[in-house]
C-alpha cells in the first residue's frame, strides 16, 4: 500500500472512529542514552536504525560526516528527514521546546496554531519532503474541520506522545545546551545522509562503516530462548561492513544492572543472562532513571592488527 494512503488512514481511523492505528507509526523521540554510548566512539561514517531520528542528529554532532539510516518502516524516513530536521533548522533552541511541546503534549489543541507550526516546517523541507507533508497535512486539516478532536496531528502518527523535556534532553546530545544544538544546525546540511528501506540484519551493503547503531531492532523480531551465543549470531552478517576498528551497537540493554544485581534481559522473546557476557562485550551507560543502569552489547571485527615491521 502507498505511503501516503497509509498515513491518511491512520489520521481518519484515529479521528472518525477514536482507535489508534499502529501500522506505520513512528517513534516520537529516542528512549535510548543516545548521548551516553556516543561518548565513546569516534568516526566518520555509520549507518543507524532511523527510528525517531534521534540517532541521525546525535551521530551529527558527533561528527560524524557520512549517516546511513535503514528501517522498515518507511515513514521513519519522512519524519526524520522532514520533520526533525525542519525543526531544527526552523526553531531556535528555546522555540523548538516550546513547539515540541505543543505537537507531542499539548491535549487543549489550537488548530489555528498547530496549522501555521506545520505549513511553517514545509519551508525547511527538500522538495521530496514537501509534496508529501504538505498532502499530509492538508488531508489533516480538513478531517479536523469536520471532527475537532483534541489532539495533535503528531500525536496520532507516532507511537507515542508521553513528553519529558528532562528525559529527551538527557538522551541527546544536541538538546542539551544552545551550543550543542546550534552546532548542529550549522553541521546538518553538510552531512552526506541516505535512507534505505528495509531490515538491518538482511541487508546488503556496499561500503564500511566505523559504526552501526541496531538500537532496539530485536523487540521487533522473535528469537525465543536464545542464548547469548545465537544472539550474537544474530549481528555475524554485519561484521563484513565494519572498518579496521569500527564497532557495531548491536542491543540496547534496559535495567542491565539494577540493585546491584545483573539482570536478564527479554528482547522479542529472548531471555539472555547479563552475567554471560564478557566485560569487553558490554558498555554501561547510565539510565535517565538514576536506580538503574542500561548497557549496550558491543560487537567488532575479530581481527589480527597488522604487522608493519
Amino acid at each position: 500500500m502507498d505511503l501516503l494512503v497509509q498515513v491518511k488512514f491512520i489520521i481518519l481511523n484515529a479521528l472518525k472512529n477514536n482507535i489508534k492505528t499502529h501500522t506505520e507509526r513512528v517513534y516520537a523521540f529516542t528512549n535510548e542514552n543516545v548521548d551516553g554510548y556516543l561518548k565513546e566512539v569516534r568516526g566518520d561514517s555509520a549507518l543507524s536504525i532511523c527510528s525517531s531520528g534521534d540517532q541521525y542528529l546525535n551521530l551529527v554532532i558527533h561528527g560524524f560526516s557520512t549517516v546511513h539510516l535503514i528501517d522498515t518502516n518507511p515513514l521513519s524516513e519522512y519524519y526524520t528527514l522532514g520533520i526533525k530536521r525542519a525543526l531544527i533548522l526552523g526553531f531556535s533552541y528555546e522555540d523548538y521546546f516550546r513547539v515540541i511541546r505543543y505537537l507531542f503534549k499539548n491535549k487543549s489543541a489550537d488548530e489555528y496554531l498547530e496549522k501555521q507550526i506545520l505549513l511553517y516546517l514545509l519551508e525547511f523541507m527538500e522538495e521530496k519532503y514537501v509534496l508529501f507533508w504538505s498532502k499530509v497535512f492538508h488531508y489533516y486539516f480538513e478531517l479536523q474541520n469536520l471532527y475537532h478532536l483534541d489532539v495533535t496531528l503528531f500525536q496520532l502518527l507516532t507511537q507515542d506522545y508521553y513528553f519529558d523535556k528532562d528525559e529527551i534532553s538527557f538522551y541527546n546530545t544536541y538538546l542539551q545546551s544552545k551550543e550543542q544544538y546550534d552546532e548542529l544546525k550549522r553541521k546538518i546540511d553538510s552531512v552526506n545522509i541516505k535512507f534505505i528501506w528495509g531490515n538491518i540484519l538482511d541487508y546488503s551493503f556496499d561500503q564500511q562503516y566505523d559504526l552501526i547503531l541496531c538500537s532496539n531492532v530485536l523487540e521487533h523480531s522473535y528469537y525465543p530462548n536464545c542464548n547469548i551465543k545465537e544472539l550474537k549470531h544474530i549481528y555475524e552478517p554485519l561484521l563484513q561492513y565494519l572498518s579496521w576498528y569500527g564497532k557495531i551497537y548491536a542491543s540496547y540493554l534496559f535495567d542491565l544492572y539494577q540493585d546491584g544485581d545483573m539482570r536478564s534481559y527479554p528482547i522479542g522473546g529472548l531471555d539472555v543472562r547479563a552475567r554471560e557476557l564478557l566485560k569487553e562485550e558490554v558498555l554501561f551507560i547510565p539510565s535517565y532513571r538514576k536506580e538503574n543502569m542500561n548497557g549496550v552489547l558491543v560487537l567488532r571485527k575479530d581481527v589480527a592488527k597488522p604487522n608493519f615491521l
